[in-house]
C-alpha cells in the first residue's frame, strides 16, 4: 500500500482528515507536530508522519525512538512502523490506544464533565475566597506568559518558540490563555487547548508568593465557565499517577493529581502501548523500572 509523507503540500489534507475523523484529536494534527518538533533543548526530531490508504499515522523520531499519540490498529500501518523504524535505528515506539502485539504501558487520566462539575469540599472553599481577591480574565500576553514561566522554573523549560506556537493557537481558536490579577499584579497564567468538543489542560505558572491566594483553584473555575460558552464538552485535567511498574510518581506528582481530581473529574484509563525493536535495551528499561518498583514495595 502506497505511504505519502506528511509535508508542506499535504498538510491542509491532514488536518481536514483528523477534523473529520473521530479517533483523531488535536494530537494529531500539524500543528502539535510542529509543537512536538520544537518542544525540547537538545533533542534531535524527525518528522515521519503519513498518509497510507484511508488513515493517517501522526510518528515523530526523538533521538532513537519514535512516539505517536496513536494510530488505527492495522496490518499495514504497523508494518510501516516497523519499516521506518528499522531504516532509522529506532529502539522502541510509544503510542497511546492498545495495538496488537505491542506491550502494554496505559496510565489514567481525569476527565471532568463541564455540565457536571463537582469539586470536593476543600476546592468549592478554595474557589470561594479566591473569587473574592482574584480576578482572572483571557489574555493574548504570551510574552509575559513566557517570561514569568521561565522566571519562576529558574530557567528555560521549553524554547521560546513553543510560547510563539501557543500564541498562534490563541488566535486560531484553539487554545485560551487566562491571567490572573490580584488587584493589579499578575499572579498567574493558566493555558487551555481545546479543540472540537474536547480541552486539554497545557500549562500554568503561579508566583509563589501568592500560592496561599487559591489561584490555580480559581484560574481553571473560570476557564470551565469559558469553555462551556465556547461549547466545549469535556477537559481532560491530565495523568492521574498510581505506583506502577511503569510509573513511580514522586509525592509532589501525587499531590498533583489529587488537587486535579479535586474538581470532580472522572478518573479513565488512557490506554498506551510500546514495542521494543531492540532486545538490549528492551532489558535495560524494563530491569530499571522493576528495580525501582521493588525499592517501593
Amino acid at each position: 500500500m502506497e505511504i505519502v509523507k506528511l509535508d508542506q503540500t499535504n498538510e491542509k489534507a491532514w488536518d481536514k482528515f483528523c477534523f473529520e475523523s473521530e479517533y483523531h484529536w488535536f494530537w494529531s494534527t500539524v500543528a502539535w507536530i510542529t509543537y512536538q518538533i520544537h518542544s525540547t533543548f537538545g533533542v534531535e526530531y524527525t518528522n515521519h508522519s503519513f498518509f497510507i490508504g484511508n488513515d493517517i499515522v501522526p510518528l515523530i523520531q526523538v533521538d532513537d525512538e519514535l512516539v505517536s499519540p496513536g494510530f488505527e490498529d492495522k496490518k499495514e500501518i504497523i508494518q510501516a512502523i516497523k519499516q521506518i523504524a528499522l531504516e532509522n535505528g529506532i529502539k522502541r515506539i510509544s503510542t497511546n490506544g492498545h495495538v496488537r502485539g505491542y506491550l502494554d504501558c496505559s496510565k489514567y487520566t481525569c476527565i471532568l464533565d463541564l455540565d457536571n462539575i463537582k469539586p470536593t469540599k476543600g476546592h468549592r472553599s478554595a474557589i470561594a475566597k479566591a473569587e473574592k481577591r482574584l480576578n482572572c480574565t483571557p489574555s493574548f500576553n504570551t510574552n509575559k506568559f513566557r517570561n514569568d514561566y521561565y522566571r519562576i522554573a529558574g530557567k528555560k523549560t521549553r524554547p521560546e518558540i513553543t510560547f510563539d506556537l501557543m500564541y498562534k493557537w490563541i488566535e486560531l481558536g484553539m487554545g485560551t490563555l487566562l491571567e490572573a490579577r490580584l488587584w493589579r499584579e499578575t499572579v498567574g497564567f493558566a493555558y487551555i487547548l481545546h479543540w472540537k468538543d474536547r480541552a486539554y489542560y497545557f500549562a500554568s505558572c503561579v508566583e509563589p508568593e501568592h500560592r496561599d491566594c487559591n489561584v490555580t483553584h480559581y484560574m481553571l473555575w473560570r476557564a470551565f465557565e469559558i469553555l462551556r460558552d465556547k461549547g466545549i464538552k469535556y477537559i481532560e485535567l491530565g495523568e492521574q499517577v498510581y505506583d506502577t511498574l511503569h510509573c513511580q510518581p514522586t509525592d509532589k506528582e501525587k499531590n498533583i493529581s489529587k488537587f486535579k481530581k479535586g474538581f470532580g473529574g472522572q478518573i479513565v484509563l488512557a490506554p498506551a502501548s510500546e514495542f521494543y525493536f531492540d532486545r538490549e535495551y528492551f532489558e535495560q528499561v524494563y530491569s530499571e523500572r522493576i528495580k525501582k518498583y521493588k525499592e517501593r514495595l
